[in-house]
């Protein structure tokens, strides 16, 4: 039995109807055609081995660098993305103390913060993130470049300092207090 052959002008039809179709998708604009914001990550270098980093990682899901690139020589790059104003954005952000000592890096107290931070930017706004590491605890934020207003909400969380561990041994004895062994 013997196959039908397609002529060539039947394959060049049904090419083109498929590269056609292809085109008729919408794409979203981008961003820098649309009302829109910058947005920058920060570093404080907080003497000749600490450097303080203050990223975002991803907007609305979409990572915009790599988390695990710590290397010395990525740490002090600022980036800087656009986000479109006037809607939500979600991002996700961290703050970390980067030593350039490895031993330091290794067995020191990381003082990071990791989270989420939703907020409306407006347009042609620069936004930076800003935070503070401490031993006892750890912040990172969002500001206007201009007002130095804090915008969305601040990320926190104890630190493993000496006042994180009073904390926690005052919270462990209320729960101790609350619920005494033998009594549940």
């Amino acid at each position: 039995m013997r196959l039908p052959v397609l002529s060539s002008s039947v394959l060049a039809l049904a090419c083109t109807l498929a590269f056609t179709g292809c085109q008729g998708v919408a794409l979203a604009p981008p961003v820098d055609a649309l009302p829109h914001a910058k947005l920058a990550s920060s570093h404080v270098d907080v003497d000749n081995d600490r450097t303080d980093i203050f990223r975002v990682l991803a907007i609305d899901g979409h990572e915009t660098i790599d988390p695990t690139d710590l290397s010395p020589r990525s740490v002090e790059i600022d980036h800087s993305a656009l986000v479109a104003a006037g809607k939500p954005v979600h991002l996700t952000v961290d703050a970390r103390a980067f030593y350039t000592n490895t031993a330091r890096r290794l067995f020191w107290d990381p003082m990071a913060v990791k989270g989420t931070i939703e907020f409306v930017p407006a347009a042609d706004a620069t936004y930076v993130m800003r935070g503070e590491l401490t031993p006892d605890k750890s912040s990172v934020w969002i500001e206007n470049g201009a007002t130095h207003e804090i915008v969305g909400n601040r990320v926190s969380v104890a630190g493993r300092g000496l006042a994180a561990a009073a904390a926690a041994a005052s919270a462990a004895e209320q729960l101790q207090a609350s619920h005494p062994i033998g009594e549940r």
